[in-house]
């Protein structure tokens, strides 16, 4: 691990390829999103990474947040959990994000998919 944050959310862990965002709070919204960003795009200075997004627990997320999100430097988005509901909020969302964006059951997989994608961009 390269470095660990303490965001108002949720832990960010960011990696050489891929940060993970352990999502712990019931909102998420456009200020706590470009927070997010300000985060990412200072650590990874335009390198190429993927961001995942472990989530235990469905969560209320402002449309607004993918609309506005712009960090270059992502190249993917993974949403990770075991539950069903959050797969099913993870669906609705896909259609908000303007790129490549899926659903895992393990961060194992998350992390390997994401590195793959990295390296091939």
């Amino acid at each position: 691990m390269e470095a660990q944050y303490q965001l108002s959310t949720a832990p960010l862990e960011c990696f050489p390829m891929h940060a993970i965002f352990h999502f712990t709070g019931q909102r998420y919204d456009l200020p706590k999103a470009i927070v997010f960003t300000k985060v990412v795009d200072l650590h990874y200075r335009n390198r190429k990474f993927v961001v995942i997004s472990n989530r235990a627990i469905t969560k209320k997320i402002n449309t607004e947040v993918y609309t506005t999100f712009v960090s270059k430097s992502v190249v993917v988005v993974a949403i990770v959990s075991m539950s069903d509901d959050v797969r099913e909020e993870a669906v609705a969302e896909q259609s908000l994000y303007d790129g490549a964006f899926t659903f895992f059951h393990s961060l194992e997989d998350a992390v390997r998919w994401g590195e793959t994608v990295v390296k091939k961009s």
